[in-house]
């Protein structure tokens, strides 16, 4: 904007959000095939066999997993499979349009919490009791369940009090485009408030600051369960500090813990109730997105429970098999499972063929059955295989590389952080002519030879910083021609 827009330059004015525009779109271009944008990270491949896509993924470069030596082993990629959307189908093959279909995915927490937003956990340091919330899945009987569990926190110094406590969450967005009703339950059980009592050498071993409320039995708070639906999401503050002296506000419970969070309607469990409820909102009016959301409420309204973390523990309540269902007939093709679709699942649970790579009488290694000859380069490796869903944006492996740290070279379009929004010096000269160009091409009253000048002015200037950045080098070179059998005079 200082050189080349102003009175007696070719763009006389132009708007610096118009500017920010061009520059990232012209950044993502030069980043494919001018710039240095390469990236890489590395994950321990879980049993599910899939790596999520980074969110700046352009192309990859390579893939490989990493053996105890640090050395990098390729993996192959496979045309021969994929995990195609999966229709679901009634028993006699046609096309199945549920009335009742479900509308989110891990209702029964079999995945743990995939899928679900979780809310910010509170901690404190480890000398004053550590985690104050959690969210987890117990996994230990036979339905998993999720498990809220809020710890006491501690009293204001200087005589001061404050009741606290917190209102975990966990959210998933379900698209209502289309859908007149729905119909959602959920098992989930609430704590009643009671009594705890603590020795004072229990606290002791936890902590040896003085704020510290002594040995003794305390009266602990019930917890309320709310599963509902709203129409945008929970607020990232989960605390229930309720502070206020003067007639000033200092502090104010979370808005999630009000029952007005849940406009469109909810269900409610409290004083140790338990069991299934259910309720059916109408949701004809809506279009878009809105908000499944799970929240435990544990509110110390008592300063005598306000101590600090290590010294009360409240597991405050479970939820398990959130159901929602709509109830009028889906007028769009429904997938049989949630991005998994029966090729998927058979490829992942085979053995591979390069597990076996001494047996050649397989379709894997030749196509000519039951002869040595005709092996396939392509498929002659035992390092395992990939294949990339773009559909979902996912990277699914072999059952080979399960376990194994999986290194993903791919190519960034310099987007993904504020950090990474940089140009390369030899790149600046394209960088101006890619956003004088593009700002020129779409105003008005532009003459049409200005605006190709500018296009031809901004390939050169490409092509030039291409030249400049490309890493050949002449050793590089000579080196590979003497492995060739090249006799290199110097």
């Amino acid at each position: 904007m200082a050189i080349y827009v102003g009175e007696e330059k070719v763009i006389n004015k132009v708007g610096r959000t118009e500017v920010a525009f061009h520059a990232q779109r012209a950044l993502a271009e030069l980043s494919f095939d001018t710039l240095k944008s390469f990236k890489s990270q590395s994950i321990v491949l879980p049993p599910s066999l899939v790596m999520p896509l980074p969110h700046d993924y352009v192309n990859y470069t390579k893939l490989s997993w990493c053996d105890e030596a640090g050395i990098k082993h390729p993996l192959y990629k496979t045309n021969d499979t994929s995990n195609p959307f999966q229709i679901l189908q009634n028993e006699d093959g046609s096309y199945a349009f549920p009335t009742n279909s479900e509308l989110i995915s891990n209702s029964d927490y079999t995945n743990g919490l995939e899928d679900w937003i979780i809310s910010s956990q509170q901690q404190n340091s480890i000398a004053l009791g550590g985690a104050l919330t959690s969210v987890t899945v117990d996994q230990t009987e036979a339905n998993p369940k999720v498990r809220f569990k809020v710890n006491s926190n501690k009293t204001l110094g200087g005589g001061a009090t404050l009741a606290n406590g917190y209102a975990p969450y966990i959210y998933q967005e379900v698209d209502v485009t289309n859908v007149d009703s729905i119909t959602f339950s959920a098992n989930a059980t609430s704590t009643a408030a009671g009594t705890q009592t603590i020795s004072a050498a229990e606290v002791a071993a936890a902590t040896s600051n003085y704020e510290i409320v002594g040995g003794g039995t305390y009266v602990t708070p019930g917890s309320i369960i709310r599963v509902g639906f709203s129409t945008s999401p929970p607020e990232d503050d989960i605390s229930m500090a309720d502070y206020e002296a003067g007639g000033i506000v200092y502090y104010s419970p979370t808005s999630n813990s009000f029952p007005s969070f849940f406009d469109l309607g909810y269900l409610e469990w409290s004083g140790g109730q338990t069991g299934v409820k259910s309720n059916t909102i109408n949701v004809s009016e809506l279009s878009g997105t809105v908000y499944l959301t799970v929240i435990c409420i544990v509110a110390h309204s008592q300063i005598a429970t306000t101590s600090y973390g290590s010294s009360l523990h409240f597991d405050e309540g479970f939820v398990d098999d959130v159901i929602l269902e709509t109830l009028s007939p889906s007028t769009t093709l429904k997938e049989k499972t949630f991005q998994l679709s029966d090729t998927w699942n058979k490829y992942k649970a085979i053995t591979p063929a390069e597990n076996n790579n001494d047996d050649y009488a397989n379709d894997d290694y030749q196509r000519v059955p039951d002869e040595r000859y005709g092996l396939d380069p392509s498929k002659a490796q035992t390092n395992g295989s990939f294949y990339i869903d773009d559909r979902i944006g996912r990277i699914h492996f072999s059952s080979n590389v399960a376990g194994k740290t999986v290194i993903l070279d791919y190519i960034s379009d310099s987007l993904g952080t504020e950090a990474e929004m940089q140009i390369h010096k030899l790149a600046e000269e394209a960088m101006y002519k890619s956003i004088s160009y593009g700002v020129l091409s779409v105003k008005s009253n532009i003459p049409e030879y200005i605006v190709m000048r500018a296009r031809k002015e901004k390939i050169a200037a490409t092509r030039k910083a291409k030249l400049r950045l490309s890493n050949i080098k002449i050793e590089d070179i000579t080196q590979v021609l003497r492995g060739k059998s090249k006799h290199i005079k110097h």
